[in-house]
């Protein structure tokens, strides 16, 4: 009887980990060729991932859009699952579709209720190079490099589930038509770490500007010829940009993946709009391109949610330590924390690796400030060996 009693309470906790929450969400896509089934499905694969974000949980679908009903077969790379997704209301507004989309939304107990979850990572965004700098001459964008990717920044700070830093000044590809590939058999950057250290954040985002050339015939040196926005044509834009994001503390590569989107140039050739004013999100053109740094932003929260919460350990001071992260990534007093021993191997190339060992020590926070906090531990430092640049770790 009693083995029965403790049967029918497990299974009534196991079933509170799997109950659903329903998301109401916003998804948006690009319409090319008039094809709005595809717009709708890309749409809804947006949709889905915002809802995983926001219900705290990550989501392994395999299912398809039918009419505004899921059924078997659509593939979304994350960690639990969606049971239902129902289109509320849809709308286009010219070649743009956006609609609202009901989604029940199943935690994985990997990392929903991982403390990992808790807490705002930390990312920063590097400059991004232009691959063909002539191609900015057109509508005046030769600011692309750094201004994209600090809107690219903006957006991930508006979705709010990372803290996003600028570096735009950084440009850390020596081969852009290489890139990311490095003299390192892992295919890692050598510079990442450096950079990551110096701005104090856990990952590294960066890109390249592969395309922004148009497709229509210019002709900018003939005068006497018609300005094409009068002959009703599509001036059609192309926006190619490999985005990749680097773990801070060993430099391994995590993600990387290419948008590719075509806007209209819908003004003057001869307009000097530049990158990231009023103007040119204003265009068709610039909303094509926020539409491509919003899907980034989110990829980017997506891909890095459910990684390991890190944090350097600056300073130590009897059985006190301080770690880089405070009340703005979510740390409050009382959280616990495991520290982890930063070692440095060599490869057979004898390039540097950066290894974290488990010292099996945990630390209580006991102040929390916005940027820092300090955390005790249950016997002095120096008789644990608990030094600087080790880094405290929630899984």
């Amino acid at each position: 009887m009693l083995n029965f009693f403790f049967v029918i309470i497990f299974s009534l906790l196991l079933s509170t980990t799997v109950v659903a929450q329903t998301v109401d969400v916003v998804g948006e896509a690009i319409i090319y060729n008039d094809d709005i089934p595809d717009a709708r499905y890309r749409a809804t694969q947006q949709a889905i991932k915002q809802a995983v974000l926001e219900s705290g949980s990550r989501v392994s679908v395999k299912d398809q859009l039918n009419n505004g009903e899921l059924e078997s077969s659509l593939e979304i790379r994350s960690s639990s699952h969606v049971q239902k997704a129902k289109i509320i209301s849809e709308e286009q507004n010219g070649d743009f579709l956006t609609l609202v989309a009901r989604i029940e939304v199943t935690p994985d107990s990997q990392c929903s209720s991982g403390p990992t979850s808790y807490y705002k990572k930390t990312v920063g965004v590097t400059g991004f190079q232009l691959q063909v700098p002539q191609q900015a001459a057109l509508g005046e964008l030769s600011n692309i490099a750094r201004a994209l990717p600090k809107s690219l920044a903006d957006e991930i700070n508006n979705q709010g589930y990372l803290k996003a830093l600028t570096a735009t000044n950084i440009a850390i590809y020596p081969d852009i038509i290489n890139a990311p590939s490095s003299t390192n058999f892992d295919g890692s950057l050598t510079n990442v770490t450096r950079i990551s250290e110096q701005l104090g954040v856990q990952y590294i985002v960066s890109g390249v500007i592969r395309d922004i050339g148009e497709i229509y015939l210019r002709r900018p040196n003939d005068k006497h010829s018609k300005d094409l926005e009068a002959e009703e044509i599509d001036k059609e834009r192309k926006f190619i940009v490999d985005i990749y994001i680097y773990d801070g503390f060993s430099g391994a590569l995590l993600f990387e993946h290419r948008y590719n989107e075509i806007g209209n140039w819908d003004i003057s050739d001869h307009a000097r709009v530049g990158f990231g004013s009023a103007k040119f999100w204003s265009i068709h053109y610039g909303k094509v391109v926020q539409q491509a740094l919003k899907e980034s932003a989110l990829d980017t929260s997506e891909q890095l949610r459910c990684q390991p919460f890190i944090a350097n350990i600056f300073r130590t001071e009897g059985n006190r330590i301080h770690i880089s992260a405070g009340s703005i990534a979510g740390i409050k007093q009382g959280d616990k924390f495991n520290v982890y021993r930063r070692y440095e191997v060599f490869n057979q190339l004898q390039s540097a690796q950066t290894q974290l060992n488990n010292a099996n020590i945990s630390v209580t926070i006991k102040q929390v400030q916005p940027n820092f906090s300090v955390g005790e531990l249950v016997v002095d430092s120096h008789i644990l060996n608990v030094q600087q640049q080790d880094v405290v770790i929630a899984w």
